[in-house]
């Protein structure tokens, strides 16, 4: 062999991911991880009067929001005769299945029976759908799919609490900062690392494709990085105009939360909104947001675009 035969691909192994970070099912180390916090599962309109088909760490559900106004998260399948609960009837007190009518609540207990002689007696208390604690927050239903007695209290965050005059909540699901692909086709922590990746913008973002932000982002920063309890935090630096600096924070906050200002609208203050790095499954992911708007529909603004195109459009 010469030197020249040094590096042929023949000897490549296979990729692989790191299945301790990536796979997220239960009983898998991140999985377990993961289910001791709560997450995103849809916007909160997403729960309504019909049943909503789900998928979140590899676990398949359904959302939806009884008469009460109450979201509620269950198994897919009814725990009498396993009929998928994606065709029950919404009603004041719950879900009620197709099949047989057996009535669950949010919250998995079993109301009704109608074909047994006493169709609310004790026999509903010796039944109980699968279910998982769901609330809403910031325009988003979050659930906890972790062990009862680990769960924590839902988090609030400052940038979404603390408003200037005529600002109010919005919340996104079509997963801004995934270059327009709504469920991406990998792992959730291809995404995550990004986050804190700010040496790729000036490249990928500023001269590969033209300038996708504003122009200041296509000069390279200097960077800080700095490792605390619940993540990374990176601060870069740019030369701004008249001689200003521009500082841009970004933070990958321990497990999901992403914390990206968006340079058009958020040069000098506190971060606009704030997203969340949803794991589908091992495989695939999606990001939900949630930020401070002054109009409807501003956060979709968001959404880096190339001559019209977003990046997943963008082709050689």
């Amino acid at each position: 062999m010469s030197a020249s035969d040094i590096g042929s691909a023949y000897a490549l192994k296979p990729p692989t991911s790191n299945a301790r970070l990536t796979e997220v099912g239960r009983g898998t180390p991140m999985g377990e991880l993961l289910r001791r916090y709560w997450h995103p599962v849809g916007l909160a309109g997403d729960a309504g009067a019909t049943p909503r088909p789900v998928k979140i760490l590899g676990e398949e559900l359904i959302l939806f929001r009884d008469g009460q106004g109450r979201p509620g998260l269950v198994y897919p399948r009814c725990c009498h005769r396993g009929t998928t609960l994606y065709y029950g009837r919404i009603e004041e007190r719950g879900i009620r299945c197709c099949y047989h009518g057996w009535l669950f609540d949010v919250e998995g207990h079993c109301l009704e029976m109608p074909a047994e002689p006493d169709p609310t007696g004790a026999q509903c208390q010796r039944v109980r759908q699968p279910w998982y604690p769901a609330q809403e927050r910031y325009g988003l239903v979050f659930a906890y799919l972790g062990p009862p007695d680990k769960k924590p209290v839902l988090p609030r965050f400052e940038c979404l609490e603390v408003m200037a005059p005529g600002e109010f909540v919005e919340a996104d699901d079509s997963s801004l900062g995934s270059g327009g692909i709504v469920i991406a086709p990998c792992n959730w922590l291809q995404h995550f690392e990004n986050v804190v990746d700010p040496y790729h913008v000036p490249i990928l973002h500023g001269s590969f494709s033209g300038a996708q932000f504003v122009e200041q982002m296509a000069a390279f920063p200097k960077v800080k990085f700095e490792y605390g309890p619940m993540g990374v935090k990176a601060t870069s630096l740019r030369p701004g105009p008249d001689g200003k600096t521009f500082r841009r924070v970004t933070e990958a906050v321990l497990p999901t939360l992403r914390v990206v200002p968006n340079p058009r609208v958020a040069q000098y203050g506190m971060v606009e909104s704030i997203g969340w790095t949803v794991p589908i499954d091992d495989t695939h992911y999606r990001v939900y947001v949630a930020g401070r708007v002054k109009e409807k529909g501003e956060l979709a603004k968001f959404k880096s675009r190339y001559n019209g195109k977003a990046w997943a459009e963008l082709t050689a």
